[in-house]
This record gives structure tokens, C-alpha cells and sequence, in this order.
């Protein structure tokens, strides 16, 4: 991995987090929806990250989030879980169809509904088991799977909206450059 790599996750990493305990964290709308912004960052590691580097720096990032929620590990045992699943997910989504060398999933790397749906897979398999980990409770089934796929599309949508902001620019200034 090269440092300039390196330091733009460090650097999505950072805002991520500031985005999300300064911001979502603070966003409950009609008491279902907490968009969970930060899984953005597990869901564009570099694709040769290992699976037992990715799942120790998902278990870190959520640990983190829960730290700064005062949570008892709902988001460690959610991101845990999306970095198992992300590199089978990665493989038969996004990897199986490209012949170049994708080193970070975004929607400019990769065909944007590979991507809208990698992501999607991504960001309701983690609200799903954040909501069963949270109520610990299959009777309350049907508000844990309202409150994930509303979740899940809200953080889908910034998700997309953050990409758009943020990568544009820095693909044109990169095209610029060469």
C-alpha cells in the first residue's frame, strides 16, 4: 500500500468519525432512523486488506463509535460482522467482473450499481444486526426491520451524496495532475 493511500483513509477515517459522533450520532428521526455514516469507511478499505487486518480495524472503528456513544459494543459486534461479510461480498459483486485492479470500492472505481449495491448489502447487514443487538428481542422484529431499512437507506443516500462531494474533486484535481 502506498502512503498516499494510506493517508487518505486516515483521512476518510478521521472525517468519518468527526461526522458521525459530532452529527448522526445526534440524529434519531421519528425514533427509527440513525443513519450510521462511518461504515462508508470499512466499505472502501483497500480491497488487498486481509480479512483478519479488516475485521480487527472494523472491531476498532466500532469500538470507537461505542466509546463515543457511551454503547456497551453494539457497533464493534455490527462492524465486526460487515468486515467478515465484506470480502465475499466484494468478491462476487464487485471484484468477479473487473479485469483492471480495483484498490478502493467507490462509485467512480467500479459500475455505480455494483457499487449501490455492495453498499446497500453492507449497510443493512450492519443495521440489522445493530437493531437485533439493540432490542435483543425477535418479537420486536418488525420495528427492528423498519428501523434498518430506513436506516440503511438514509445512510445509503449520504453515503452516495459523500462520494459525490468528496471524490469528484479529488478525481479531477488526480486527472489534472497526469
Amino acid at each position: 500500500m502506498n502512503s498516499k493511500l494510506i493517508t487518505r483513509n486516515i483521512g476518510r477515517f478521521l472525517l468519518l468519525m468527526a461526522l458521525q459522533v459530532l452529527v448522526f450520532n445526534n440524529i434519531y428521526l421519528g425514533g427509527y432512523i440513525n443513519p450510521c455514516l462511518y461504515i462508508l469507511f470499512i466499505a472502501m478499505l483497500p480491497t488487498n486488506t486481509g480479512r483478519i487486518p479488516m475485521m480487527l480495524i472494523a472491531f476498532c472503528t466500532g469500538m470507537l463509535i461505542d466509546i463515543a456513544a457511551n454503547m456497551p459494543g453494539f457497533h464493534a459486534a455490527a462492524c465486526t460482522l460487515v468486515a467478515f461479510l465484506r470480502g465475499i461480498w466484494l468478491d462476487k459483486i464487485i471484484l468477479r467482473d473487473n479485469e483492471e485492479v480495483i484498490e478502493t470500492p467507490s462509485i467512480y472505481n467500479v459500475a455505480y450499481q455494483q457499487f449501490a449495491i455492495y453498499l446497500f448489502l453492507i449497510l443493512f447487514i450492519f443495521h440489522l444486526a445493530y437493531y437485533l443487538l439493540l432490542t435483543f428481542s425477535f418479537s420486536e422484529m418488525p420495528v427492528v426491520l423498519l428501523s434498518s431499512l430506513l436506516s440503511t437507506v438514509i445512510t445509503w443516500i449520504l453515503a452516495i451524496l459523500y462520494q459525490t462531494l468528496f471524490f469528484r474533486k479529488r478525481l479531477k484535481a488526480d486527472s489534472m495532475k497526469n
